[in-house]
C-alpha cells in the first residue's frame, strides 16, 4: 500500500510532498519531502524528515500537505493535526522521527 500527498508553491519552484509505503510489517515507513520542483534539477530532493516507520492505519484522506500563508514553510498534516513542517527559506526542519505521539512544536502561521 503506498499513500501519497503533495502540494507545490504558487511560485512553482518548490513542492511538500509526504509519502509512505508499506510493502510488509518491517518495511513500513514515512517520510516527508521539500523537492525542487522547477528548473535542470526539478525533481530533486531538498531536504527529507522521517516520519515513522513501521505499519500506520491511514488513509489518503487522514493526509495533508499544505504551505503556510506566507509560503515560507511548508506542513505534513495527519488527521488534522501539523506532525511536521519543513522551512524553505531558513532550511530548518521539524518534527518527525514519532512512534505513535505527535507532540512536536513547530511554528506555523
Amino acid at each position: 500500500m503506498e499513500i501519497f500527498d503533495s502540494a507545490i508553491r504558487t511560485k512553482g519552484n518548490l513542492a511538500g510532498v509526504f509519502e509512505y509505503e508499506d510493502t510488509g510489517p518491517q518495511e513500513a515507513t514515512a517520510h516527508f519531502y521539500l523537492y525542487r520542483a522547477e528548473g535542470e534539477t526539478a525533481g530533486s530532493i531538498l531536504d527529507v524528515i522521517h516520519v515513522r516507520s513501521g505499519h500506520w492505519a491511514i488513509t489518503e484522506a487522514d493526509v495533508a500537505v499544505r504551505w503556510d500563508g506566507s509560503e515560507q514553510r511548508v506542513g505534513l498534516f495527519v488527521f488534522g493535526t501539523l506532525v511536521a513542517a519543513l522551512d524553505a527559506a531558513a532550511g530548518t526542519k521539524y518534527g518527525g522521527g514519532y512512534g505513535k505521539d505527535f507532540n512536536a512544536e513547530i511554528p506555523w502561521s
